[in-house]
């Protein structure tokens, strides 16, 4: 349908009488005489004005969209840095009442053993032998923490009742003991100590007399009979074959040195028979000289590399 007959349809529809029908605007009027000879030109100018106005009006939407994103993304980000920081204050206060109670709990365990110990066992030499033994009854707890209570038990004891220099055969000190206790319970299985009797010896010694039995494993014979396993010999790996899982039901004594000026043990002297279950368990005296002549075991019965 051309200009021409648009225009005379509108002329004849405001004549009939239809009021409904708007009057053009006067900005149309003047384009469409302006442009009345040729539509294209007049349909040209009405589509470039509306590209042009629809692509503005997206530019300036994108814009504000971006804005808007962006500064969005700020806030979220300064709330995130906000959130860390706050975390962050909130673990260095908790490591910081970590460490202090640790270090109330320490000194107020030190304070409540020195008080049960401290009142028997300090001033009574009987008891602080019967104690040593209910303590040592299995070794001592192999844990990485050092807050077990059984092992703070063993350790404040021993740090209560014996001198710091305590002499142990050629080694001393409290260290040394908890150290061999440790070595004893790791390298064997199952440790088991019982008292049977406590004696009167003179100059202040007390005997106690025991058993010790233990379990011999690879970390034994690793440990306390390496030249067994690192030998040519196929007679010493047999050997590690027979000895490997056996129970040994070790005679053991100790003699508790006791100081009446200061209440404490002030030497311990361990002897232990290693030769009575070997040899149940070897059946011949050579093959149990074979392991003891180069096992990592002192007269004093210290095991390991001192």
């Amino acid at each position: 349908m051309s200009m021409g007959e648009n225009d005379n349809r509108l002329e004849f529809q405001l004549k009939a009488g239809h009021d409904n029908i708007r009057q053009p605007f006067p900005a149309y009027v003047h384009i469409k005489q302006k442009y009345q000879e040729d539509s294209r030109l007049l349909a040209a100018v009405f589509t470039r004005k509306r590209t042009f106005q629809d692509s503005t009006d997206e530019e300036a939407k994108a814009k504000a969209k971006r804005f808007i994103t962006n500064k969005r993304r700020e806030q979220c980000r300064n709330n995130q840095a906000r959130y860390r920081d706050r975390q962050r204050i909130h673990m260095r206060e908790l490591q910081k009442s970590s460490v202090t109670l640790r270090q109330e709990v320490q000194e107020l365990s030190q304070k409540r053993y020195s008080l049960c110990y401290g009142a028997d066992t300090k001033n009574n030499a009987w008891s602080t032998v019967v104690e040593y033994f209910r303590l040592f009854r299995h070794g001592i707890l192999i844990s990485m923490s050092p807050l077990v209570p059984q092992v703070q038990d063993q350790e404040y004891f021993l740090r209560t009742v014996m001198a710091s220099d305590v002499a142990l055969g050629e080694w001393s000190g409290v260290d040394t003991l908890i150290g061999q206790w440790r070595r004893y319970s790791a390298y064997f299985s199952s440790p088991h100590l019982q008292l049977k009797r406590v004696e009167e010896q003179p100059m202040g010694v007390l005997l106690a007399k025991a058993s010790l039995s233990l379990t011999i494993t690879e970390t034994t014979l690793r440990s306390v009979f390496p030249h067994l396993l690192t030998s040519t010999s196929s007679e010493n790996l047999q050997l590690c074959t027979r000895l490997l899982g056996q129970r040994l039901e070790c005679q053991y004594s100790v003699s508790f040195q006791w100081e009446d000026v200061t209440k404490r043990v002030t030497g311990l002297e361990c002897k232990m028979d290693w030769i009575t279950p070997l040899l149940q368990v070897l059946g011949n005296l050579q093959d149990v000289n074979i392991c003891l002549e180069k096992a990592l075991i002192t007269p004093c019965n210290l095991i390991g590399e001192l």
